[in-house]
């Protein structure tokens, strides 16, 4: 299974505002289910990787700090055109890709 993501970007000047939504539950691994009382395994997104026409321009660490289905917005340096890629991969071997054509 892979992770969903649903993204959009747009050029002015040279920059791009890109913005992402992911889906994803984000479980830390601290939460209690408290029927079982065991906690619930931890799953969440560890690597975020964005790039311009294949070159690498984000590149970040996540953790189980973040909420779940999380939105991204980065600028990055890119022109009308170019494709941008935004790839993700979490602490249980699931990924994620999605590539667009900036407006």
């Amino acid at each position: 299974m892979s992770i969903k993501i649903r993204m959009r970007g747009k050029s002015k000047g040279g920059v791009a505002e890109v913005k992402a939504l992911i889906k994803h539950k984000m479980e830390s691994g601290a939460r209690m289910n408290k029927k079982t009382g065991k906690p619930y395994p931890a799953e969440f997104i560890n690597m975020v990787e964005v790039t311009v026409n294949g070159t690498k321009a984000v590149d970040a660490q996540w953790s189980g700090a973040v909420s779940a289905n999380p939105y991204v917005g980065v600028k990055v340096k890119a022109n009308k055109g170019d494709e941008v890629t935004l790839s993700l991969a979490d602490n249980t071997g699931k990924k994620g890709t999605e590539t667009i054509k900036l407006r």
